[in-house]
């Protein structure tokens, strides 16, 4: 009943979280969070990617992968039109600050336990075979050592970024100002905006935190997400505030939930969804497992197993969709996981991990495909070698950190 519930709860989770991204946009409080951004006259392109890539990744860990990149995209679309320099220049410009909102899209989701569906995947293949460390996967530990990776994770990437493109430039911060000068009036939506974000935050991570911890009332913290969902609703569509001088209106409206989708990003995203049925079918996901099962059985240390293990799940979901080739793979390696007790949940944690770390093509992910079909100008050449390079640094520091770090939180927990 606990499983049940706790998947439930992330459906509205994710609902409102979709929500409170539209309610973003509608208010412009990314273009307000870039106006504050470039308080400076000047700032560098390095610095200005590192601040996308953590940001997007903090948001990515409360909301979902997509939303959170659907909320930062006005602000990646602007920086694309101030940018001045040469084509070339521009297009490395606009690729970088791509690569860097999806990135950190991609790896937010590894902070917190309902961060994404993977972890959810994980969970329950954990408690269903009993593994001996599933009754320390808690919101809390989960978060103890997933939100320090996914920060090392963002400057690992940042790192790359800088290595690849190579950014000397900086760009005006007067002029994006001046573009983004607000009347004073307009601001009271962006402070209601601003209060129930972090409203959200806060009460789905302590919502989340009770599911975890009161499993025996489980139906009850339920059922206060029930209320929490509704009254959410109502603040949003019912109630009419001053949003503008003289005027009264809802925070959000139904043209707003659905207006902006971007049609090629959801295009690239169907693009996904059907060579991974296709692959599927031909069960390449399968035999990538099998001939990686194969390989790490050969007398290698337990830690060689599991970078072996975190590159072939790494470069596998480039290809094929993260939730098929994690279950592809924990079906695969279950019975490898059994002969090494040892390291058993390590190597379902990484697959878990890893499965999401796709920084390379356009339909690795939900989040790639919507942003290079959104933002124009993008070099596909530029995103592969980049998304190649993070994908060896990221399997590499995830199996590292899963082998010496989680072991010590998950101790305190047992």
């Amino acid at each position: 009943m606990h499983i049940s519930l706790d998947k439930i709860q992330l459906i509205h989770f994710f609902l409102i979280s979709f929500l409170v991204s539209r309610l973003m946009i509608r208010h412009k409080l990314p273009e307000r969070l870039l106006y504050w951004l470039f308080e400076e006259k000047h700032i560098s392109i390095s610095r200005l990617a590192l601040i996308i890539i953590l940001s997007t990744s903090l948001l990515s860990a409360v909301i979902a992968n997509v939303i959170s990149l659907l909320a930062v995209l006005p602000v990646i679309l602007l920086l694309q039109e101030e940018y001045t320099g040469s084509d070339k220049n521009k297009r490395k410009f606009s690729t970088m600050i791509m690569l860097a909102a999806i990135w950190g899209a991609n790896i937010g989701g590894m902070g917190m336990l309902t961060g994404t569906t993977t972890n959810g995947v994980l969970i329950g293949m954990l408690e269903t075979f009993h593994f001996q460390e599933s009754a320390s996967f808690t919101f809390l530990s989960w978060l103890i050592w997933g939100l320090p990776l996914s920060l090392l994770l963002c400057v690992l990437g940042w790192l790359v970024l800088r290595m690849v493109f190579q950014p000397e430039s900086k760009l005006s911060g007067s002029s994006i100002r001046a573009r983004l000068q607000q009347p004073e009036n307009s601001t009271r939506g962006q402070r209601i905006t601003i209060w129930l974000a972090l409203f959200f935050i806060f009460s789905s991570a302590l919502l989340s935190l009770a599911m975890s911890l009161l499993k025996q009332h489980g139906s009850l913290v339920y059922a206060v997400t029930v209320v929490w969902t509704l009254l959410y609703l109502w603040i949003l569509f019912v109630p009419k505030f001053n949003l503008t001088e003289g005027t009264k209106s809802r925070l959000l409206r139904y043209q707003d939930v659905i207006h902006g989708i971007p049609a090629r990003g959801i295009l690239w995203m169907l693009i996904g969804v059907a060579v991974t049925v296709v692959l599927y079918f031909l069960g390449i996901p399968k035999a990538i497992a099998t001939a990686a099962m194969n390989w790490v059985q050969a007398d290698h240390s337990l830690l060689m197993l599991l970078i072996i293990i975190a590159l072939v799940t790494t470069f596998a979901t480039e290809i094929v969709s993260n939730s098929v080739i994690q279950i592809a793979m924990f079906v695969t390696l279950f019975p490898l996981s059994r002969a090494c007790p040892q390291i058993s949940t390590e190597i379902m944690l990484i697959i878990t991990l890893t499965s999401t770390c796709a920084f390379m093509t356009p339909i690795a992910t939900p989040s790639n495909g919507l942003g290079f079909g959104t933002v124009k100008n993008i070099s596909l050449g530029y995103m592969l070698v980049a998304g190649f390079v993070m994908n060896l640094a990221s399997a590499v520091l995830i199996s590292l950190w899963v082998h010496y770090v989680v072991p010590i939180v998950l101790a305190w927990f047992a």
